[in-house]
């Protein structure tokens, strides 16, 4: 098993996570190439029933011409739009899904920033357009002899895949993750949890795991400066001294059940 990457955030708070092998990735591929041979049929009968004419690819031609002809045409569409619809299918779903396509999402794996944080515009295109070469057999052997199964779009793109889940759960999913909307004292919409990234909630996981091995002047300090951090990235007061721990709490059911939800 490949060891754990670890990270801090700039709250001095350790993550951790798990790459993910060349098989999960191999299976999460493979659906998603599924997916888009699917779209691509779809795609084509659409054309046909839009009434598009393929009239001159058959007409008349001596010897075998006509069917050479209509092979490399149809070879040709074919490529265009499954060489589109790759770029336009993974490049949107990790930027909409936060570094997720349909499967990866189904193998609980997710794209991620080297250093730990999640993937921006740039290098999801990157990565994303170097698909067009990683598909050539000889720059399979990058992922292979890669440490962290980096195809040769991941080392320019500086990305890597990892397991969605950190390297050891803790019981706050247990605890947390069975919390009901009612019994929240404070509320966060969707819009409000979609602005904070995997890490920014692995460690507000990973500060409510601490608390209860801290001093309650450790306590205070670790809550006082990570409720602050929190807060101002939702663009919202940060809560009253005494409530800040419940904060974190119902702000990481929140996201457990919006992940549960599947929101994306």
């Amino acid at each position: 098993m490949q060891t754990a990457l670890r990270f801090e955030t700039p709250e001095n708070v350790a993550v951790q996570y798990q790459p993910a092998g060349l098989g999960s990735r191999f299976v999460a591929w493979i659906v998603d190439q599924l997916l888009l041979w699917v779209c691509m049929f779809l795609v084509f009968v659409g054309l046909l029933a839009a009434g598009v004419s393929f009239d001159f690819v058959f007409e008349p031609s001596p010897d075998h011409a006509r069917e050479d002809r209509a092979l490399w045409y149809f070879i040709g569409l074919m490529t265009l739009i499954w060489g589109l619809g790759s770029i336009a299918y993974f490049g949107v779903c990790e930027l909409l899904f936060r570094g997720q396509t349909i499967g990866k999402r189904n193998l609980n794996i997710r794209v991620i920033k080297a250093n730990g944080f999640q993937l921006d515009a740039g290098s999801i295109l990157v990565r994303t357009l170097f698909r067009v070469i990683d598909h050539l057999p000889p720059m399979w052997l990058f992922a292979i002899i890669s440490r962290l199964s980096q195809r040769a779009g991941d080392m320019v793109a500086g990305t890597i895949v990892v397991f969605d889940q950190p390297a050891s759960l803790s019981s706050m999913r247990s605890i947390l993750g069975t919390r009901k909307v009612a019994e929240a004292q404070f509320r966060f919409d969707l819009s409000l949890l979609k602005r904070l990234n995997g890490t920014d909630y692995l460690a507000v996981e990973r500060v409510l795991e601490r608390l209860p091995n801290l001093q309650f002047d450790e306590q205070d300090s670790l809550l006082d400066v990570y409720t602050n951090q929190i807060a101002k990235k939702l663009s919202i007061d940060p809560p009253p001294i005494d409530q800040r721990r419940i904060f974190l709490e119902d702000l990481f059911a929140a996201e457990l059940r919006r992940q549960d939800r599947n929101l994306g």
